[in-house]
């Protein structure tokens, strides 16, 4: 039984960091959010002539447990290139531009996700994820 509120609390966060870890609606509303997010900030900006896409950087996305909660990122490699760095950062393109698409153009679809997120879809994940490990949530 907890004496003080700090116990209390770090109670909470105990059971919440197991839960979101545990659980599978936090970790497939962040991966679903990053997918939306490689579609229209990367894939919907243009069709490339120079190469055909793989759409592996939409399926790039691993989540890890962290003792402070869980993290989302995007591992897509290439022959040793980061690809989610170079698409997010647009720094390291070897692909000409002769077509004037601004290949190496930020496209920063791990920012834009993390800001979507913000949005309440996160909490509302997980809550769902609480309340399914016995934590009930309003």
């Amino acid at each position: 039984m907890a004496k003080n509120m700090k116990e209390i609390a770090a109670m909470i966060e105990f059971a919440a960091k197991q839960a979101i870890q545990k659980q599978s609606s936090t970790k497939k509303t962040m991966v679903k959010t990053g997918q939306e997010h490689v579609q229209f900030d990367v894939y919907d900006a243009y069709d490339p002539l120079v190469y055909e896409r793989t759409t592996f950087l939409k399926d790039s996305f691993v989540i890890e447990n962290h003792t402070n909660g869980i993290s989302l990122d995007n591992t897509r490699e290439d022959n040793g290139q980061d690809v989610a760095t170079v698409v997010e950062t647009g720094q390291g393109y070897t692909y000409p531009d002769e077509y004037g698409y601004g290949y190496g153009k930020p496209r920063p679809f791990m920012k834009n996700a993390a800001e979507s997120l913000k949005d309440g879809r996160l909490i509302l994940a997980t809550k769902k994820d609480l309340n399914a490990s016995g934590v009930k949530t309003e």
